[in-house]
C-alpha cells in the first residue's frame, strides 16, 4: 500500500516570484517497512506441512489400504514382502489433495 503525501516545493512558475506549491509524492507505507524489517529475520513457514495434515483425512481409503497391508506382512521374515505401491497410494492422494490448495497461495 501506498501513501499520498503533499510536500511543498519551491516553484517558479508564477511570474518570476518564488512561490510555494505542493507535489503529491508515493511513499511507502510505514507500517510495509517495519514488516519487512521484522519479518527479515523470521523463517519463512512452509504452508505444504499443514496442508499435509489438512488433506490427510481425507485420504483414509489408501491409508487403510496401506495398514491393512502392514498387518499382512508383519510374519514375513524373509524380505520379498512389501507394501510400497500402497504407500506410494496413500501419499499421491495427499499430494493431489495438496496441490489444489497450494498452486493457489503460491506467488
Amino acid at each position: 500500500m501506498l501513501l499520498v503525501v503533499l510536500r511543498p516545493w519551491k516553484n517558479k512558475t508564477f511570474s518570476g516570484s518564488r512561490g510555494f506549491a505542493f507535489r503529491f509524492q508515493l511513499v511507502p507505507h510505514p507500517i510495509h517497512q517495519l514488516l519487512r524489517t521484522i519479518m527479515a529475520d523470521e523463517e519463512p513457514v512452509d504452508p505444504k506441512q499443514y496442508l499435509e495434515e489438512t488433506c490427510k483425512p481425507k485420504c483414509v481409503r489408501p491409508l487403510r489400504a496401506y495398514q491393512a497391508c502392514v498387518e499382512r506382512i508383519k510374519g514375513d521374515e524373509t524380505g520379498h514382502k512389501h507394501c510400497t505401491g500402497q504407500y506410494f497410494d496413500y501419499w499421491k492422494c495427499v499430494d493431489d489433495c495438496v496441490a489444489l490448495k497450494l498452486f493457489v497461495k503460491l506467488k
